[in-house]
């Protein structure tokens, strides 16, 4: 088998880096025919990626999730199967696929694992695996992005956004169109999820899952500013879902009308435009760890 490694060396404020170098040790012992190939800017991933897999069966990922929906969105019209090393800061596909976030049993099941189908989400013509959003996610992102050369870096930097965007919570007048179904709400925030996790391992959808052809809609309407702060550590363990602000709802392609709004996808930030997401169901392999049998 070969296999091609599309590794970010900045991911996770450089454990890309150090992450890359111990995978090519590693399966240099292992005598592995591989490709170890580092990107160098933004939207890099997506090229060496689609040239990858032209070449390789496999193609992974090493690097947080902005480099894996790159990686993805680089190979998913191809055959090639895609594989994850975390390597960033918040691993949430690794998470949401169930892939160790440690080296060596992350390579062992890249190697050695099973082949599953992969949802893929397409928010306009960018490619997701993980969930789009609108609203207070990102918010909280672009506050982040924008004072990169403040005090504040890594975790206590979203920790700062959160703050900052919570003092200046603001809500979204929306019409949402969920395959035919029209919803007047106004949001705080709104997510269409193919995988449980965001932002480190907040458990937004805890039912969602990456193969069953549809997405989790969250959405968290008008509350007071308390009561979301109260609320937000709760997502972490996926019990905020009973809150009467918060719904869940499944469907297969979203449409949002209303002012356009900057949309967060897999952790990266995209200009304001009108959000229309739909799923295409299993439209790639990816490499994950075999299931244990139940007992």
């Amino acid at each position: 088998m070969s296999v091609a490694i599309v590794a970010n060396p900045l991911a996770g404020r450089g454990r890309g880096a150090k992450i890359a170098q111990a995978t090519k040790e590693l399966l240099t012992a292992q005598k592995v025919d591989f490709q170890l190939l580092f990107t160098e800017h933004p939207g890099h991933a997506i090229e060496l990626a689609h040239e990858a897999s032209k070449n390789h069966e496999l193609v992974a990922a090493l690097g947080g999730d902005g480099t894996c929906r790159e990686v993805l969105e680089g190979i998913w019209t191809s055959s090639a199967t895609l594989g994850i090393i975390p390597g960033g800061t918040g691993n949430d596909y690794a998470r949401g696929l169930g892939v160790p976030r440690q080296i060596e049993p992350a390579l062992e099941a890249l190697l050695q694992g099973q082949e599953v189908a992969l949802d893929v989400g397409l928010e306009n013509e960018t490619v997701f695996g993980q969930m789009a959003s609108i609203g207070f996610s990102a918010d909280v992102l672009e506050h982040v992005n924008n004072n990169r050369d403040g005090f504040w870096k890594g975790s206590a930097a979203f920790l700062a956004g959160v703050v900052a965007t919570l003092r200046n919570l603001r809500t979204y007048a929306v019409k949402i169109n969920l395959d035919g179904t029209v919803l007047e709400k106004e949001v705080i925030a709104l997510f269409a999820l193919n995988m449980p996790y965001g932002g480190g391992g907040m458990n937004f959808a805890p039912e969602a899952r990456y193969d069953s052809g549809h997405f989790h809609l969250l959405f968290i309407e008008k509350i007071s500013k308390m009561e979301f702060a109260v609320t937000l550590p709760k997502i972490y363990p996926g019990k905020h879902i009973t809150h009467p602000a918060v719904t869940i709802l499944t469907g297969k392609e979203i449409t949002i009308e209303g002012d356009p709004l900057p949309i967060m996808i897999d952790g990266d930030i995209f200009p304001a435009r009108p959000f229309h997401a739909k799923i295409v169901p299993q439209a790639v392999r990816v490499r994950i760890p075999i299931a244990t049998p139940a007992l």
